[in-house]
């Protein structure tokens, strides 16, 4: 829990505004979720009220998570501007935008904002993994297909353990992203940096840490979608433990 005197508070109205009208002029995604339970949509600032500064914001496809974001006592805004965290907590209420269903957000007093060098990254299941296959530069089919580690908003570690990657830092792999349960993309990988891990079977294998290369808009919601629903099932796992 973060203090009020915490060095990333921002409490200034003026620099409040200028953070939230950044966000909208550059239709950043928006991630509205309940903190500790499997409730969580992708949302966009759609306008912002003149004389309040209230949040006109993107509600979700299916109505039983826009029911449930409504009832919520308090709801996690987090969005990313120029690689920093913006995050503070507030209530939704429905209301109308441009003749469609939308949530409203009370302007916060204060917010977070926090530097970090990473994207907060999701383990993925090595059963029924997602998986990345190189299509160019092409590869032989069967070494061209890699598993994902983890991912998350900014990038993904791929599984490589025939360390075909491990010298090509800075190269730019173009490829098919599969994810269960979610669409299928096309993107580009550049890879950062490598290193070696030892799973629960003993045998260290190389992980290889690359970052989206040009991913546009669509591309950004499908894998938000991939990692929502990785988190909702690491959170059903943590209840039926309970």
């Amino acid at each position: 829990m973060h203090r009020r005197d915490d060095q990333y508070l921002v409490s200034q109205p003026l620099e409040i505004q200028s953070i939230l009208n950044a966000l909208r002029r550059k239709r950043t995604l928006v991630r509205l979720d309940v903190p500790d339970h499997a409730t969580a949509v992708i949302s966009t600032i759609l306008d912002i009220e003149g004389a309040s500064g209230d949040l006109y914001l993107d509600n979700a496809a299916a109505a039983d998570v826009n029911t449930r974001l409504l009832a919520a006592p308090s709801v996690r805004f987090q969005a990313t501007l120029d690689r920093i965290l913006i995050e503070f907590h507030g209530t939704l209420s429905p209301t109308q935008w441009e003749d469609s269903p939308a949530f409203l957000m009370a302007r916060p007093q204060s917010l977070y904002r926090l530097q970090r060098r990473e994207f907060f990254r999701v383990e993925v299941p090595t059963k029924n993994p997602a998986v990345f296959t190189v299509l160019d530069p092409p590869m032989e089919g069967a070494k061209a297909v890699f598993p994902v580690h983890d991912i998350s908003a900014g990038g993904l570690r791929l599984v490589d353990k025939d360390h075909l990657l491990g010298e090509t830092v800075g190269k730019i792999y173009m490829g098919r992203l599969d994810m269960p349960g979610v669409q299928t993309i096309e993107v580009g990988l550049r890879v950062l940096r490598t290193a070696e891990i030892t799973p629960e079977s003993g045998k260290a294998t190389q992980t290889v840490a690359c970052k989206y290369f040009n991913l546009g808009t669509n591309k950004q919601i499908a894998i938000q979608q991939y990692i929502g629903q990785l988190e909702r099932a690491m959170m059903a796992r943590r209840w039926a433990l309970e």
